[in-house]
């Protein structure tokens, strides 16, 4: 079964055996791959039927009904978590993906591997702020599109701003791709924003020379 770059990426930062929570399952693609490849034990878990009935098709066409739980939850409200349970939620806004880490089961974790599609500065704070600390962070370039993957683990740590908008630990790589990209568009953004909006420019500038900082280093 092949897997996207941007799944493949999630998988990989998923140590054999371990039990997974797959929020938002999609179509099941990660956890068939991680129960046939790395023996992990997977629940696949969404808010819509519809998605959960694909996911089964999925499941049942790779003989793994019996070893792939799928769970109609919102978020981990229905979720019974396993010891050192790793919870994957990927493909999501930022704002949702926060929501569902409210639910007090996090602190049983032994990862959260999060892939968000917005306001990534937003969400390092605030999940380093609930006791975790960044363990991995990826960039996947996939039709043209750029996915920045994390992985947390429990620890108690506290970001910069400039940290929570570049990334700390692709700061440490010298992701030039990544920050080039940012540039290009952050750029864009200051370009179209009116001049009285004289805060936003100010913000926008501010993230504009970070970002050429780490460019000329």
């Amino acid at each position: 079964m092949q897997l996207s770059k941007r799944l493949k990426t999630i998988a990989a930062m998923i140590p054999k055996n371990m039990p997974v929570v797959d929020i938002g399952c999609d179509h099941a693609l990660l956890d068939i791959y991680l129960t046939q490849k790395k023996t992990n034990i997977c629940t696949a878990s969404d808010v819509k039927i519809s998605v959960l009935t694909h996911a089964y098709r999925n499941i049942k066409k790779y003989h793994l009904e019996d070893k792939i739980a799928i769970v109609k939850s919102n978020g981990l409200e229905a979720i019974q978590l396993l010891p050192n349970s790793i919870v994957v939620i990927a493909g999501m806004g930022t704002s949702t993906i926060l929501s569902i880490l409210e639910n007090k089961k996090i602190d049983s974790c032994s990862y959260l591997i999060i892939q968000t599609n917005n306001e990534w500065d937003r969400l390092r704070k605030e999940i380093s702020l609930k006791g975790f600390s960044l363990d991995q962070e990826k960039v996947v370039i996939e039709h043209g599109k750029y996915y920045v993957i994390m992985r947390w683990k429990k620890g108690m740590v506290r970001y910069t701003a400039k940290q929570c908008f570049l990334g700390p630990l692709l700061m440490k790589e010298k992701n030039d791709l990544y920050f080039s990209y940012l540039f290009h568009r952050y750029q864009s953004i200051y370009q179209k924003i009116p001049f009285h909006k004289w805060k936003k420019r100010h913000y926008i500038a501010k993230r504009i020379k970070w970002i050429q900082k780490e460019l000329k280093k």
